[in-house]
């Protein structure tokens, strides 16, 4: 992931999560003894929380540290289970063939490296 994609990642899991909670910027700001200007920065993918952050975003927010540093992957996960579940069992099956050819030319690959 680059870091473009994590700032947008970052950016969207506070702000979803400080909403949710009907705090303001400078609410959360406060709760984990930072400034509201931090809070805008990370909410407008200006800069990234640091880990002690994102460990104080995680607590404040009730929600665990994973959320943040897997969304991106957890989306992924997510379109991929809606799309898989809706498929015919024969195309789940060709689907799952490929993912094992893809997987042996991932290992082939790294073996060659």
């Amino acid at each position: 992931m680059n870091q473009e994609t994590n700032k947008r990642q970052y950016a969207r899991a506070i702000k979803e999560n400080r909403k949710k909670l009907g705090w303001t910027q400078k609410q959360l700001a406060e709760k984990i003894h930072t400034s509201q200007q931090a809070i805008a920065r990370w909410e407008n993918e200006v800069t990234e929380p640091r880990t002690d952050n994102l460990q104080a975003l995680s607590e404040a927010l009730g929600v665990p540290l994973s959320h943040f540093i897997d969304r991106y992957t957890s989306d992924i996960d997510n379109d991929f289970n809606a799309l898989y579940s809706s498929l015919t069992a024969d195309d789940k099956e060709k689907t799952l063939d490929y993912m094992k050819l893809l997987k042996r030319q991932e290992i082939e690959r790294n073996n060659f490296s």
